[in-house]
C-alpha cells in the first residue's frame, strides 16, 4: 500500500495518517484502485459564481431602470441590456450543466431567447413583433436544429421524434394566437407550424416500422 502526500510528494508506504517529513495529513489512495475527479467542489464554486453573478446583474438592472425613470431617459436601451446580460448568464449556467445533452442546450437556449424577446416586447409597449417573427422563428430553429442533429445522430434519428411532437405542439400557440388576432403579420406563423408537421410526417414515413415502434416505446403504448 502506497499513498502519497499533497504537500511534498513524498510517497509514504506504511498506514502513517501524517507525512514524515512535512507532518501533512496524507490523503494518497491504495494503488489499483480507480480514482475519480472532485466535480461537487467544482460544481458548488461555480454555482456561488453564477449567484454572485447573477446578484450583480439584478442590483445594475435595477440601478439602471430607476435612473431611467427619475432622469426620464430612453427605456429601450435598459431592457435590452438587461435581457441580454440575463441570457448572457443562462448561457453560462446552461453550458456548465454536465447533465445536459446537445438537445437540452439548443432547445433551452432557443426557448429562453424567445421568451425573453417577448418580454422585451411587452415591457415596450407590446407591439406583438416578438409574436409575429421571434416566436414562430424559434420554432423554424428548432426544426432546423433537429435535421442537424439527425444528420449528425444517423444511428439514433428515432430518438427525435418526441421532440419533433414537442414543437408540433408549441405550434399551436402562435396558432391560437392567430386565432385570438394578436398577430398581424401571420406568415411565419403558418411556415413554421407547416414546417414542423411536415418534418413529423416525413419522419413517420420514412422511418417505417422502427419510427412506429419509437412512438409506442416513448408513449408506453402497446
Amino acid at each position: 500500500m502506497s499513498k502519497k502526500c499533497n504537500h511534498c510528494g513524498v510517497y509514504v508506504l506504511d498506514d502513517a495518517q501524517k507525512c514524515p517529513l512535512c507532518n501533512g495529513v496524507i490523503e494518497g489512495q491504495d494503488e489499483g484502485i480507480q480514482t475519480y475527479p472532485n466535480v461537487v467542489d467544482k460544481i458548488k464554486k461555480l454555482n456561488i459564481i453564477m449567484r454572485m453573478l447573477l446578484a450583480v446583474w439584478a442590483g445594475t438592472f435595477i440601478c439602471l431602470g430607476v435612473l431611467s425613470y427619475y432622469k426620464r431617459g430612453a427605456l429601450l436601451p435598459v431592457v435590452i441590456a438587461g435581457a441580454s446580460c440575463l441570457y448572457f448568464l443562462f448561457m453560462i449556467w446552461l453550458m456548465t450543466k454536465p447533465e445536459a445533452g446537445y438537445m437540452k442546450r439548443i432547445f433551452g437556449a432557443i426557448i429562453v431567447g424567445v421568451i425573453l424577446v417577448v418580454g422585451i416586447d411587452i415591457t415596450l409597449g407590446f407591439k406583438r413583433w416578438s409574436l409575429n417573427y421571434v416566436l414562430p422563428g424559434g420554432l423554424i430553429l428548432m426544426d432546423i436544429a433537429l435535421i442537424i442533429l439527425r444528420v449528425v445522430n444517423k444511428r439514433n434519428w428515432q430518438g427525435y421524434m418526441a421532440q419533433q411532437l414537442m414543437v408540433i405542439f408549441m405550434g399551436l400557440l402562435p396558432a391560437f394566437f392567430i386565432w385570438k388576432g394578436w398577430i398581424s403579420d401571420p406568415i411565419v406563423s403558418v411556415v413554421a407550424i407547416c414546417e414542423s408537421i411536415v418534418l413529423f410526417v416525413v419522419t413517420l414515413i420514412m422511418g417505417g416500422r422502427a419510427a412506429r415502434m419509437e412512438l409506442r416505446r416513448r408513449f408506453h403504448i402497446k
